[in-house]
């Protein structure tokens, strides 16, 4: 058997690279030793690339290029979250390159990142998300009156941050100002959403050889230290309590899985996506957001979804790994 030689990029110059930096431990001490070689290629904090023998060198990685060193690997697995990496930059710099990669492509990548114009494809599809302006520099001055008919409290965030990063819960206009502000250090565009009551259910898209989809357990998600789920909680031991498969009644869990699969294909996704809901206590289903690139540590929201009907770390890796050299 040839042994694949696997990329796996991680790091990134952004505010989730310590995220992909666990992302990326799990992803190359679980890899099919049969199968695959590891090769660690990270991104420090500046953008520069860097080949690495362990996850923690890059911290003191000196010099770096501006490019990747690719010649030898055989498929790309991308483990980065955020801008820079989820974003389609990294994926277009792969599609330059020639080499199969895991995941999402350029515009998947790029529109999923950007919350307000997946929203209106999504919607555009007939998926119900959740009522959003979006404000800018610009108009920041006139944010409490774009705001006006939105129902407090309302969620403030980046526009293309992950991670919950820069986000907060705003219960007056007089908060108004400062949560955008802080979003504005994130991002060029913050969003300003209605809080949706209800419970957070995510579903987990997995894309096959022959293109078919199918999708993982449902998780609910419940924080026990925060009114949302923030940074903190997903991220913190014992932050939120993860119910998995989430005790949902299977009609409900029948509609989440054909959204997730609708909104997997509206936004041109591939191989693998994590699709976020909210449900109310009376059965409204809305779509949160979808996320090309989750975390991916074997005990991340996304593996745990496969892993609950059966689907190990490592096979689940394997088969992501097989998608990408079946079509690129």
């Amino acid at each position: 058997m040839i042994v694949k030689r696997i990329g796996i990029i991680f790091g990134g110059a952004n505010s989730e690279h310590e995220v992909s930096l666990n992302s990326a431990r799990s992803a190359f001490d679980n890899l099919d030793g049969e199968q695959f070689e590891g090769v660690l290629i990270g991104i420090d904090k500046s953008g520069r690339f860097h080949r690495v023998e362990t996850v923690d060198a890059l911290a003191d990685a000196e010099g770096g290029t501006r490019f990747p060193d690719l010649d030898d690997i055989d498929v790309a697995f991308p483990v980065l979250h955020g801008r820079f990496g989820e974003d389609g930059t990294v994926q277009g710099l792969l599609e330059l390159s020639g080499i199969p990669y895991v995941g999402c492509g350029v515009l998947s990548s790029a529109l999923a990142m950007d919350k307000l114009l997946s929203q209106q494809v999504l919607e555009a599809a007939g998926i119900p998300t959740i009522p959003t302006r979006g404000i800018t520099a610009d108009t920041r001055d006139e944010a409490i009156e774009l705001s006006a008919e939105l129902e407090y409290p309302l969620f403030v965030k980046p526009n293309r941050a992950g991670s919950s990063v820069g986000a907060s819960r705003v219960e007056t206009p007089d908060e108004l100002l400062a949560a955008i502000d802080l979003a504005l250090e994130h991002d060029t565009t913050a969003l300003v959403q209605m809080a949706i009551v209800g419970d957070e259910i995510d579903l987990g898209v997995l894309q096959a050889v022959n293109g078919t989809l199918g999708v993982g357990a449902p998780l609910r998600i419940r924080p026990t230290h925060s009114v949302f789920f923030d940074y903190e909680a997903k991220y913190t031991a014992g932050g939120a309590e993860l119910e998995v498969p989430a005790q949902i009644p299977d009609a409900l869990a029948t509609q989440l899985g054909e959204y997730a699969q609708q909104a997997f294909r509206a936004l041109d996704c591939e191989g693998l996506a994590r699709v976020d809901f909210f449900v109310g206590e009376d059965g409204t289903i809305t779509l949160n957001e979808v996320n090309t690139l989750p975390g991916f540590t074997a005990f991340s929201q996304y593996p745990r979804m496969w892993q609950a009907v059966g689907v190990s770390y490592t096979e689940l890796l394997t088969r992501l790994i097989d998608r990408a050299v079946a079509i690129r």
